[in-house]
């Protein structure tokens, strides 16, 4: 049986949520950032690893659901792109400019029939 993670572990983990986020970011400001979804995937493989208490897929929720409320999206933004299978994987929607991540919630807010 698993341990409930520490305060410090949880804290851990919304700061790599943080970096994940960052780095996104910082793609997307970047116009001709080099950084493609296969390279994210492996630098964000490497962030998780920091982690004991947290894999990357529970980082990964983190992170999009922080990216969908600072854009004003509602809770659960993690669970839709997650549950919902699309044309683009959770972790590369971080990459996406605000529009097309909106856009991309909203396709799966519709598919599940929430609109």
């Amino acid at each position: 049986m698993a341990t409930k993670p520490t305060r410090q572990q949880d804290q851990a983990a919304d700061k790599l949520a943080g970096i994940l986020g960052a780095i996104a970011e910082a793609a997307r400001l970047d116009a001709r950032s080099p950084l493609d979804p296969s390279t994210f995937a492996d630098l964000a493989g490497r962030v998780a690893r920091v982690s004991s208490a947290f894999n990357l897929d529970a980082i990964l929720a983190r992170a999009l659901e922080s990216r969908g409320k600072a854009l004003g999206l509602r809770s659960g933004t993690a669970d839709l792109l997650t549950l919902v299978e699309l044309d683009v994987a959770p972790l590369a929607s971080l990459l996406l400019d605000d529009d097309a991540f909106r856009g991309l919630v909203a396709r799966a807010e519709a598919e599940l029939g929430e609109v």
